[in-house]
């Protein structure tokens, strides 16, 4: 970025080269090779590079889409999925567990986190103890440490950048926005919530881009990964041991290891857990979160004027950017029986992914839904629902899922992200793209 410059995030052309490779969308690693002799859609370069022409050609006429060669089944539309959400009986998380991690899964290299792809009595329970944190006064008493870690955060860079320009960003210079700031800042509020030392912050932050580096294909990537997730693990280890002797604080860790459901605690591995559900759910999202929402906007400077005039319109960007192009686009599940759609079979335990980039621009819900609009009328922007909001000719984003395994941290992930940019627009109020970004 520009207060001059941000350059264009990058992650969801990142991600959809994990889905290309086979990390998401297959049971097994496709090489090169493979790729090049039975090439599919998702392998293209037209997709890689912007897939969602392809989403509306998956929605116009292959609605059910299989693709034979990753052995995947694809629905696109957004009704199909909305219905494919809420219907647990028929695509499950669970049976993946049977299966194991793929081998360089987020399992593997972040360790499994308390829900990891779970259902039944203990996904129940674990959801339980954890939910709660993350909404309603839990979540507005971290509100203020939100707010310190994104002022330290802005100050942090503005810093860094003044050492190059003698004036420093806020007046005349540039900044790289994603690597200065939205790839610092989720991961500190999470150092921040779990009570851990300030000192510690950068470290943290370190082992949790080797965490995701980790995720790319590529031994030496997942060896220092797993490094990364043991040492992270052996970090934490003393901290829960202490605070379950010691429980004062208001702190994730303390609040996680003293807390009882049904007259049981979680075990310090399932507070390990927790953590690394913190970072595997929470960093990278939002990260991308923040840098979608400031390209966007920054590329529609009329919408930009408004939210510089009334900051608290940064939650309906938020809404709108989980809709045009949200951090995660596509959700996996497996059939528990043959289910019969547009003259096909999908048979049981087949793969099926819910491609949530494409069903959130479904025309059939969604006027001009290539249009990024924070205005629009068709989009509920009221409060996340369990359930989603499909009534009255407005639709609910599908950005965080709905039904049982809808997103836990949706509420942190909107503060988070709206506070971090109210504050970077009042810190950089003549920000514009640079030039060659613009381009």
């Amino acid at each position: 970025m520009e207060e001059n410059g941000l350059h264009p995030n990058t992650f969801c052309t990142r991600f959809r080269d994990e889905l290309t490779k086979g990390i998401i969308m297959s049971d097994r690693v496709v090489s090169e090779e493979e790729r090049r002799i039975v090439p599919t859609i998702f392998d293209s370069e037209e997709y890689r590079t912007d897939p969602f022409p392809t989403y509306k050609k998956l929605r116009d006429y292959h609605p059910l889409y299989h693709d034979r060669f990753h052995s995947n089944w694809v629905l696109s539309r957004y009704e199909d999925v909305r219905a494919a959400f809420l219907d647990n009986e028929n695509y499950n998380r669970a049976v993946y567990e049977e299966d194991g991690p793929y081998e360089f899964g987020s399992e593997n290299v972040f360790g499994p986190t308390i829900l990891e792809l779970g259902n039944g009595e203990k996904h129940r329970w674990s959801r339980g103890v954890v939910a709660g944190q993350f909404i309603g006064r839990n979540l507005e008493s971290f509100i203020p440490t939100i707010e310190r870690i994104a002022a330290e955060t802005i100050d942090l860079f503005s810093r860094r950048a003044a050492e190059d320009i003698a004036k420093g960003f806020i007046e005349t210079g540039e900044v790289d926005l994603v690597e200065q700031f939205t790839i610092q800042y989720p991961i500190r509020v999470i150092s921040g919530m779990l009570g851990l030392p300030r000192e510690d912050e950068d470290q943290f932050v370190e082992w949790y881009q080797l965490l995701i580096a980790g995720l790319g294909i590529g031994e030496e990537f997942h060896r220092r990964g797993v490094q990364a997730r043991e040492e992270l693990n052996a970090y934490i280890d003393p901290f829960i041991k202490e605070r379950r002797a010691n429980p004062v604080g208001d702190d994730l860790i303390t609040k996680i290891a003293t807390a009882e459901l049904g007259g049981q605690r979680m075990t310090d591995a399932e507070v390990k857990g927790f953590v690394n559900l913190l970072l595997a759910a929470g960093g990278d999202t939002t990260d991308k979160a923040i840098g979608n929402m400031w390209w966007f906007v920054l590329q529609n400077p009329d919408q930009l004027a408004e939210l510089k005039r009334d900051p608290s319109l940064w939650d309906r960007a938020f809404t709108e950017m989980m809709r045009y192009d949200p951090p995660v686009h596509v959700q996996p599940r497996r059939t528990t029986r043959e289910i019969a759609m547009y003259g096909k079979v999908i048979p049981t335990r087949a793969n099926v992914t819910f491609q949530l980039g494409a069903a959130n621009r479904d025309e059939r819900v969604f006027k001009d839904p290539d249009k990024f609009d924070i205005f629009r009328k068709d989009l509920y922007c009221g409060k996340e629902m369990r359930v989603g909001y499909y009534a009255n000719g407005e639709a609910s984003h599908l950005g965080f899922g709905i039904g049982k395994h809808f997103c836990m941290g949706y509420a942190m992930a909107r503060q988070e992200s709206v506070i971090a940019c109210q504050m970077l627009t009042e810190a950089m109020p003549n920000v514009r793209l640079k030039r060659d970004d613009a381009e």
